[in-house]
C-alpha cells in the first residue's frame, strides 16, 4: 500500500511543478492581479514539494 501511495504522490508532485510551469510561462499574458497569481504559483510549488517529499519517505519506508 505504501508503494502505491509513494509513487502516486511523487507522479502528483511531479504533475503539479508542470501545471506551475505552464501556469508561470502565461503570467505575462494575464490581465488579473499578478500579486493574487504569484500567491498560487507559490502555493502550488508548495503542495508539489510536500508531494514528492511524503512520496520519497513513503517509498523509503516500504520493506
Amino acid at each position: 500500500m505504501n508503494l502505491i501511495l509513494g509513487l502516486g504522490s511523487i507522479l502528483l508532485g511531479i504533475w503539479q511543478i508542470h501545471a506551475s510551469k505552464k501556469y508561470f510561462d502565461n503570467l505575462k499574458k494575464q490581465t488579473g492581479p499578478l500579486l493574487f497569481s504569484l500567491i498560487a504559483v507559490t502555493v502550488s510549488l508548495i503542495v508539489a514539494a510536500f508531494l514528492l517529499i511524503y512520496g520519497v519517505s513513503l517509498l523509503v519506508n516500504v520493506r
